[in-house]
């Protein structure tokens, strides 16, 4: 989980440097710097506290996939910049379901430890 943590927050930034140089907007860049940085900072995090780190990632792609998913809508007008965000919003979604997957799989491992804990 940790590198597609790094993955994501790297190919994020790098979306946004892209997208900057193409367009011009320096919105574009900025949110690609933020969200990347953001999961960058989520991974390194991770490897002191594990779980945090992946709880903070998942919700940084929650707030990205609902800042990136009305793009999807405006993907037929043509504009440079919809296609960036609506890449960020595919990065964030693959990433928050991660995220969720494995918060969900710890969860379950740690109820099945305490039922055989309370066997014993």
């Amino acid at each position: 989980m940790r590198i597609l943590i790094f993955v994501a927050g790297i190919l994020t930034a790098l979306l946004g440097i892209a997208a900057y140089h193409k367009s011009g907007d320096p919105r574009l860049l900025q949110g690609g710097l933020t969200l990347g940085g953001g999961w960058v900072i989520c991974g390194f995090f991770s490897l002191n506290a594990k779980w945090h780190g992946i709880a903070g990632a998942g919700l940084l792609a929650l707030l990205g996939a609902a800042r990136g998913l009305p793009a999807l809508l405006k993907l037929g007008d043509g504009d440079a910049a919809v296609l960036f965000e609506a890449a960020a919003a595919a990065i964030s979604v693959v990433v928050f379901l991660a995220a969720g997957r494995a918060l969900l799989a710890e969860r379950n491992r740690r109820q099945i430890e305490a039922l055989k804990q309370g066997e014993e």
